[in-house]
Order: C-alpha cells, then structure tokens, then sequence
C-alpha cells in the first residue's frame, strides 16, 4: 500500500456513494433533536431506528427526556445493578410511575424496541440511555432544554464574546471553531458524549461551514482502512493521526466528505446498497479491489 494507492481506494469510496451520503445534512433548527440522535447512537446502537418510537409516543426532545431524572433520586454513575435493564430498580420505578408520564414512556419505547427487534441495542445499550438522560437533565436544568444555547454558552465564555448570536457562531472559522473544541473541551459536562461524538453531531448541519474538518473515527471507518490496507500508512491509529492523514492527501473533497464517503460504503448500516470491505463476495464488486490489500 503507498499513499496514491490509498488516494484512488479513498476517492472511489467517496464519489461512489456520493448519492446517499449527500442526503446526511441537518439544519441547525434540529439541533437539539440530533444531539439525541447522534450523541448516543454509539458502540452498535442503532438509536436512529428507536427514533419512530420515540415520536410516536411524543417524548424525542431534551424537556421530555430531561424531566425524567429530575423526579428519581438517581445514582450519578451508571450502575448496572441499578439500571441494566427493565427489571433493575430504576425501570421498575419507572414502570409503576415514580417519574410520571415521560418515565412510563420512556420504559415503554425500551420495551418497544428490544421486544420486537427494532435495531441492534449494541455492546453498552443500558449505559448509553442513562447518559443520555442525564445529559438531558442538565441541559434541561442550565440551559433551557437547548443544546444549541450550551453550545452556544461554551463558545461564548471560550472567546470572551458575552453577546454572541446565534448567527454569529455559525459564521465563526474553522480554525476558530477547533481551537475551541482543542482548547475548551466542550463536551466535558455531557456524560456519554467524547470529543468523537461531538465533532459528529456538527458534522452536518448546513449552516455551519466550520465543520468541513469534523472527523468521527467510528468503527467503519476504521474497518475500511484496515481491511484495505491504508492503515499500515497511519501511525499511530488513533483518531488525530488519521484525521491529519486524510486531511493531506491528495483529494478535493474536505474531511467530512471523507469521512462520510468512507462510512457509507462499508458500513452495516448501509449494507443494503454498498457494504464493501465486509467479505470477499461483496469485494467483487468492488472497482479498486486490485490495488487493494483485502486484509478481511
């Protein structure tokens, strides 16, 4: 593998699946929705599959899920014994209503969504949901139930610009915009959420030019580069080194673009119409499979 190789495997993977990954972009006024969706959708679950539950039974929002710990006198780390499942005690109580209608129906899309097979629940199911209710909590608590006012507030007191706008963070730089993730290490206050997820939930919002360089490092990604080969190219492989690495090759696309492109057509997710790298029967299919590694 040389880097030219790895141009012309990375390139075919982003312009190939061009037609669905140009479909990802959100608007900025579904922020607060996407925080949900994309901050804990993570380690193989597949929240975004919950999602239809979660409206139908009209609780998808930071005030909904925000309430539900605000009325339980919670434990403030994830303890499994506490609440691994629907028969721990904290989702028997909510079951039998400790914290009123959003307990219930938070218990019951859980329910919902495991008994009939909805999505995959992943390695760290039960851990997810309760950061994700207490991510809510404080947002709901400090910042109106918006995670663009947090945001928005972090950025703020980060730049020394009390009176920042909307409108204003939306048009700050990319350099600013990393030197503010580098230095101010927003996502501290939001359990379950890393500086990874973070980056990804402004992946592609619209409005936001300054996230052209937004890099999540997930599991596909890393699959692609392994099985193909490039990253014997990236060391360490970590997140930083391959974000730098992706970032100077020779392609005129940005990062996220990368990243996307690179998602789309290995993941599981998106197996229906790509899927590559996974085995060697989809391998052929592939149109660079003879400059590739096929490490599988």
């Amino acid at each position: 593998m040389d880097k030219i190789k790895a141009e012309a495997i990375i390139q075919n993977a982003v312009e190939s699946t061009k037609p669905r990954w140009s479909q990802y972009d959100e608007s900025w006024k579904n922020i607060d929705t996407v925080f949900i969706l994309r901050g804990y959708e993570q380690q193989g679950f597949q929240l975004f599959k919950m999602k239809p539950v979660l409206i139908n039974l009209s609780i998808l929002s930071i005030d909904c899920l925000g309430n539900i710990l605000l009325k339980y006198p919670n434990k403030k780390n994830y303890d499994r014994q506490f609440a691994g499942s629907l028969t721990t005690e904290f989702y028997l109580g909510l079951q039998h209503g400790v914290c009123g209608r959003e307990g219930k129906l938070f218990a019951e899309a859980i329910r919902i969504f495991l008994d009939h097979k909805i999505g995959n629940p992943g390695r760290t199911f039960w851990k997810l949901l309760y950061h994700m209710l207490q991510a809510c909590t404080h947002l709901k608590q400090s910042y109106s139930s918006s995670f663009a006012k947090y945001v928005i507030s972090k950025y703020s007191s980060f730049s020394n610009k009390p009176k920042i706008s909307e409108n204003d963070f939306l048009n700050i730089t990319t350099s600013e915009w990393e030197l503010f993730l580098n230095k101010a290490k927003p996502w501290k206050e939001l359990m379950g959420i890393g500086p990874n997820v973070f980056d990804f939930i402004f992946g592609d919002f619209t409005e936001a030019h300054f996230v052209k360089n937004s890099y999540k490092f997930d599991s596909s990604n890393q699959h692609f580069l392994t099985v193909t080969g490039i990253a014997h190219l990236i060391v360490p492989f970590d997140r930083e080194t391959t974000a730098s690495f992706l970032k100077n090759l020779d392609l005129a696309m940005s990062l996220r673009e990368i990243n996307k492109g690179i998602y789309t057509y290995c993941s599981k997710t998106e197996s229906a119409n790509y899927g590559f790298c996974r085995d060697s029967y989809k391998c052929r299919g592939c149109n660079v499979n003879a400059i590739c590694d096929r490490q599988f």
